[in-house]
């Protein structure tokens, strides 16, 4: 199994944390006035009842599932199950991943509004590599960004002022933290820093407006460090907030201390596709949706950092890969929000590619991560991945809910 080790320790947060789930989401306005300016909070756990389907150990069965037909399914004793997950992206994903023989690889995809849980592909080329859709060791690399974005609109940096830097496309130093007119020859704003992932705008936005307490808070409300109380959960992301001036500054912008796996990437995803709540992911046809949620960020926030992903697609790190040579959008007609995030580690060399978004950005129906782990020759990037996963899914005819079904054949008569 490939496994990231910090180059000082690897990093684990030991405290957990009791997180409330709600019943149905709701605005952060509801508690105070000045909502986007509020820290995520913590509260105590909501007990919920378990459907009958849950001592299906629907973990064990989305490992073993398989096509039946146009149905995804697994047998579980002397029973089959039919599983949520979309058959032509479990095939499309198993195709890609086969097809490119990248030695290490994983999607999880969520409908955003309800957790129904849609892909779960784990790909690796070496035997007993365990699960790759649950691993947490993998660096969450640039993506980490969507949580410092959360914390610095929160804390009223404006998407709009520009901010001057220098480098910091490979690491930041102490240099990059300061003002220097004679070096910050490129300006961006924090929408175009997202979108493009410029390491210095993050570092320097956040040892101004951020401490290693309020990021801390923000990476915890997200998931990192702690694991999250349902069926599906994966295990715990470790991470670490550095009180060193510099080091808080290179975690800010994604340089190491934190680790995800590609199932919890793809709740970030849908907690920002989903107005700032996060989904409580299942797999079993049978349980209901909208079993609740759990308030990370404000939808005000939500939006704010779902419109920063779109600059990623449409002039940004993952721009080669949705819009052709001409600028016309290889997807026409579905604008895509996401981020990408990339870091490489040695011993033995493996290069992280990250792509986590959304789609549509105006009425998310799937919230996607791809992970990708490349050797020292490359195989493919996570932007192409998500893109035909994407293109697969969003072609997909939605099935009629049951009552409009009914509705329709009477009407037939």
């Amino acid at each position: 199994m490939f496994r990231y080790r910090n180059g000082k320790r690897d990093s684990l947060c030991a405290a957990a944390v009791a997180l409330v789930w709600l019943s149905s989401p709701r605005s952060a306005a509801d508690d105070d006035a000045d909502a986007t300016h509020e820290q995520p909070r913590a509260a105590a756990p909501t007990v919920h009842a378990k459907a009958a389907s849950a001592k299906l150990d629907a973990r064990s069965l989305l490992a073993r599932g398989h096509r039946d037909g146009t149905k995804w399914v697994a047998e579980a004793g002397e029973r089959r199950v039919e599983l949520t997950l979309s058959p032509r992206l479990q095939d499309k994903a198993r195709e890609i991943f086969s097809q490119y023989r990248v030695p290490y690889a994983a999607m999880a995809a969520i409908e955003p509004s309800t957790g129904r849980m849609l892909g779960y592909v784990g790909h690796s080329l070496e035997a007993g590599s365990g699960d790759p859709v649950r691993d947490p060791s993998p660096p969450a690399a640039s993506v980490f960004k969507l949580i410092t974005a959360s914390a610095l609109v929160d804390a009223g940096v404006s998407q709009t002022a520009r901010t001057c830097y220098f480098g910091g496309a490979s690491r930041i130093d102490k240099a990059q933290l300061q003002d220097n007119p004679r070096r910050d020859h490129s300006c961006a704003t924090l929408d175009e820093a997202l979108g493009k992932s410029l390491n210095a705008v993050f570092a320097k936005l956040a040892d101004r407006h951020l401490d290693a307490a309020k990021l801390h808070n923000y990476g915890r409300a997200f998931g990192f460090g702690h694991a999250l109380p349902f069926e599906l959960a994966p295990p715990a992301s470790p991470f670490e907030v550095p009180g060193d001036r510099l080091e808080f500054a290179r975690a800010a912008a994604g340089f190491w201390h934190t680790q995800m796996s590609p199932l919890h990437a793809a709740l970030i995803a849908a907690t920002i596709a989903n107005d700032g709540a996060m989904p409580i992911p299942y797999a079993v046809h049978g349980e209901s949706g909208r079993r609740g949620s759990r308030r990370v960020i404000s939808p005000a926030t939500a939006r704010a950092v779902g419109h920063m992903m779109l600059r990623t697609v449409s002039d940004g790190t993952s721009r080669s890969a949705f819009l052709d040579g001409r600028g016309r959008p290889v997807l026409p007609g579905i604008s895509v929000a996401g981020k990408t995030g990339s870091l490489s580690g040695n011993n033995p060399y493996r290069a992280y590619s990250w792509w986590v978004g959304y789609a549509p950005a105006d009425k998310p129906r799937i919230a996607i991560a791809v992970l990708v782990v490349n050797g020292a020759l490359w195989r493919i990037k996570s932007s192409f991945v998500a893109r035909e996963l994407l293109r697969e899914y969003l072609s997909e005819q939605p099935r009629p809910r049951p009552e409009v079904a009914r509705t329709a054949a009477r009407a037939r008569r």
